[in-house]
């Protein structure tokens, strides 16, 4: 009965040229602490130009100091761990669905690390969260993670994974990708028709490996990307989004998007 509230919602996150979500997560401080990037309000308000950055996801308490989201879509985070924790991987509710609809939402968004030891908690949570959730009418982003033994080397356990919060109605994925792209198609093969793919960009690294990812992206046709570190910890994060949004709106060929490439010795825009 929300299936259409949750298609709209959804649809702020999505870029109308290319039809390719552009995420960036900013909720980073609660699991890592200070990272350079979102130190301070002002470095994060600097960047989100909602011409090339299309939603961003925050726990309740840094959203509300950015005084929402300027123009793009808003998802709050439901669920976290501090990484200097007992267990890291187990992320536990810290606030609700109904906090996220009271601080004007888009979507709500969880993560999930999967392995034998939390498996069934984070199955009870995506349940728990998807029914609060669409009662609303919010879309929910998972981000699926393998933390198990063979984690990053036996794609059928991600894609088993991906497919129990699947089972249990999430809207959207967010997942590493392979490190071959080219087994892109296989990991989302059942999936990506019906349920958004989104891929995460990880710890810092070189900015053409982000635009190889999207460019498998384009190539694959999936959702698009969620990436934090890899945008908000460049010199200029704004212009590594608009390069991003230009490369999705082009379909540059494989090829042709090293051009696009900067150094990583920019300076921030004032």
């Amino acid at each position: 009965m929300t299936e259409m509230a949750r298609k709209r919602r959804w649809s702020r996150f999505v870029d109308r040229q290319s039809g390719k979500a552009l995420i960036v997560p900013i909720d980073h401080g609660l699991t890592m602490g200070p990272l350079d990037g979102l130190n301070r309000v002002e470095e994060v308000l600097r960047w989100l130009d909602p011409e090339a950055v299309t939603g961003i996801v925050a726990h309740k308490g840094f959203a509300q100091r950015l005084g929402g989201a300027p123009g793009c879509g808003l998802m709050i985070h439901l669920n976290g761990s501090l990484n200097i924790g007992a267990n890291p991987d187990v992320k536990q509710m810290v606030t609700s669905v109904e906090a996220a609809v009271r601080l004007g939402a888009d979507a709500v968004s969880i993560q999930t690390n999967f392995s034998a030891d939390t498996a069934g908690h984070n199955l009870q949570l995506i349940g728990q969260v998807v029914d609060q959730a669409h009662a609303y009418g919010l879309p929910v982003l998972n981000m699926v993670y393998d933390k198990g033994p063979l984690a990053g080397k036996a794609l059928n356990h991600l894609r088993h994974f991906m497919r129990a919060a699947v089972e249990l109605g999430v809207d959207a994925l967010k997942v590493a990708a392979p490190e071959d792209l080219n087994a892109i198609p296989e990991l989302v093969d059942g999936i990506q028709e019906h349920t958004p793919v989104l891929f995460a960009g990880g710890a810092l690294a070189d900015e053409l490996a982000l635009l190889e990812l999207a460019a498998a992206v384009i190539r694959h046709g999936t959702g698009g990307i969620c990436v934090g570190r890899n945008v908000f910890q460049r010199p200029n994060p704004l212009s590594t989004m608009t390069r991003l949004r230009d490369l999705f709106r082009c379909g540059v060929p494989a090829l042709d998007y090293r051009r696009l490439a900067q150094p990583d010795a920019e300076t921030l825009e004032n």
